[in-house]
């Protein structure tokens, strides 16, 4: 009995030490006898949440670093602002010379100083926009850029839609046109792109800078003048007609209109120096859906335009355009079943007819004079419209950021600074859990402004101005939009923080009321077990007080 006593004694201590050691921790995993898969579980919580808590404070330091970055940018925008106010003080004829290169040497300063802040700006001596010495370089061709842009918001636009609009009876509807400056293009001076079942979106206007510089980039530009004039007319057909259909189906079509506009007299009278003219009116069953963008591919779409135009009578094309952008599902097809032309009903009839007639017609064209065989002019219709080259396409003089009535125009930032680093913050509580934020080589000379002169340049120097303006902008809406995903990225890990440690909390912490239930229990049975013990050691000396007696 003493030793049954002894054993259930020594039980409800251990079960009593176990309990006391729960109340005293507040835990009730306290080593892995407690519960081995509770403990792993709780350690690689733990690690979470440890994880989390220094995730949170790479965030706000990742927060301040980029605070100062943009805080550098905010004092580098405040100085182009006031060198765009000497800019435009100085491009006032009523200052001086003198006045001017007082203004200037202000700008001068401006200029320093913002070198000073690219150089300098750092963070726990982390250069922050740099890289090292000179800060980046000039973005490619930025002169020359500048220059295409100023082109296009001076004449070549407006001047094309206005072409468009008359002879061609047809008007843009709204859409984006966004400006592309490639610095070299295969196959092409320029080019139009869009996307759509019939008409075309968010077409693209890309222009080989390469290939203008080679032209040359003074106005006037007779050249550049009639090739805008032609991707122009592009743009505009692919917003008002079907032109899937006809760049898919007949593709000289397209081509030949936007020819047509300006003049193909002069391509060509070249061209009939390699071909003949059966070969050249031939050519339109090649191009009808396979156009290789040669000069005979070319010229060919421009006679047989012109030769529908004459088939049409009246207005011609122009009324052959009016009659497919009433209804932009409208096809070749669908214009000579209406029965424009007699004996053609088809656009397949149409090119039987061309070529069967398009050699006599090229031989019969006046080819030797100074008209360009421009819609509207003297050589197609009879018609008042200069169509000399010089003259078909006039240049104008009306800058504007704005120069197209119907079309939005999204320009190019033409700085495009270089990659300084790409930062990496962490964090997550894992490997690899990390947010990347490039930041860009910022310098005087990166943002195109190093040289600016408001003496003899004012307006130039506005341009430019505006051109850097608008690449600090851009970093700093990046700037300010990282540091808006950080400020998630805080909350995110705070939240899994403390979802995380209640739920660790219900694996390891202790159950007071049910330790105490069970230190109550356990206390009272080890006092039970004592008093038995004292009893059980009792009973041999009754069987003693037996052998006594």
């Amino acid at each position: 009995m003493s030793l049954n006593a002894q054993r259930m004694s020594s039980k409800s201590s251990d079960v009593m030490a176990k309990t006391l050691q729960r109340l005293s921790s507040g835990l009730r995993v306290n080593s892995a006898r407690d519960d081995a898969a509770g403990l792993a579980i709780s350690e690689r919580m733990t690690t979470q949440v440890r994880g989390l808590n220094q995730a949170q404070r790479n965030i706000n330091d990742a927060v301040s670093m980029l605070q100062t970055a943009e805080g550098s940018m905010i004092e580098i925008t405040n100085l182009l602002q006031r060198g765009r106010e000497l800019a435009l003080q100085a491009a006032n004829d009523t200052n001086s010379t003198t006045d001017r290169q007082s203004l200037q040497a202000e700008i001068t300063q401006i200029v320093s100083e913002i070198e000073r802040i690219t150089q300098t700006a750092s963070f726990n001596g982390n250069k922050l926009f740099s890289g090292g010495a000179g800060g980046g370089t000039p973005t490619t061709l930025l002169e020359e850029k500048q220059q295409i842009i100023e082109n296009l918001q001076t004449s070549w636009l407006e001047q094309s839609e206005d072409l468009i609009q008359n002879y061609l009876g047809l008007t843009g509807t709204n859409v984006d046109l966004t400006v592309i400056l490639d610095d070299d293009i295969a196959g092409a001076s320029a080019y139009v792109v869009g996307s759509g079942d019939t008409t075309l979106m968010n077409l693209e206007l890309h222009i080989d800078v390469n290939e203008f510089i080679g032209v040359g980039l003074t106005l006037p530009n007779d050249s550049l003048d009639q090739l805008l004039a032609h991707e122009m007319t592009h743009a505009v057909m692919a917003v008002t007609t079907n032109f899937a259909s006809i760049a898919t189906n007949d593709k000289w079509f397209a081509e030949g209109v936007a020819e047509f506009l300006p003049g193909g007299d002069s391509r060509l009278s070249s061209v009939r120096g390699s071909y003949t003219d059966t070969q050249i009116a031939n050519n339109i069953d090649n191009i009808r859906t396979s156009w290789s963008g040669s000069n005979l591919d070319y010229a060919t779409a421009y006679a047989a335009t012109r030769y529908l135009h004459d088939q049409i009578g009246g207005d011609g094309v122009k009324d052959m355009l009016a009659y497919m952008s009433a209804d932009t599902s409208r096809t070749m097809d669908d214009y000579f079943a209406t029965g424009a032309i007699a004996g053609v009903t088809t656009a397949d009839d149409f090119v039987a007819d061309f070529k069967a007639n398009g050699a006599a017609y090229i031989g019969g064209l006046n080819l030797a004079n100074n008209d360009t065989g421009g819609i509207g002019g003297t050589d197609a219709d009879g018609g008042a419209r200069d169509t000399t080259w010089s003259g078909s396409v006039p240049d104008t003089e009306n800058y504007t950021s704005n120069p197209l009535e119907f079309f939005n125009e999204v320009w190019p930032n033409l700085v495009q600074l270089e990659t300084n680093e790409t930062l990496q913050f962490h964090v997550g509580a894992e490997a690899g859990q990390t947010i990347e934020i490039a930041t860009r080589k910022v310098s005087s000379s990166a943002l195109g402004i190093a040289n600016i002169d408001i003496v003899s340049a004012a307006n130039d120097a506005i341009q430019k101005i505006d051109y850097a303006m608008a690449a600090i902008d851009s970093e700093r809406a990046l700037f300010g939009a990282s540091m808006n995903r950080m400020e998630f990225a805080i909350a995110n890990a705070a939240i899994k923080e403390e979802n995380i440690s209640a739920s660790r909390s219900r694996i390891v912490d202790a159950d007071y009321a049910l330790e105490m239930q069970e230190l109550t229990r356990n206390s009272i049975l080890q006092q039970a077990s004592v008093s038995i013990i004292a009893q059980a050691n009792i009973q041999p000396q009754m069987v003693l007080s037996l052998l006594d007696s």
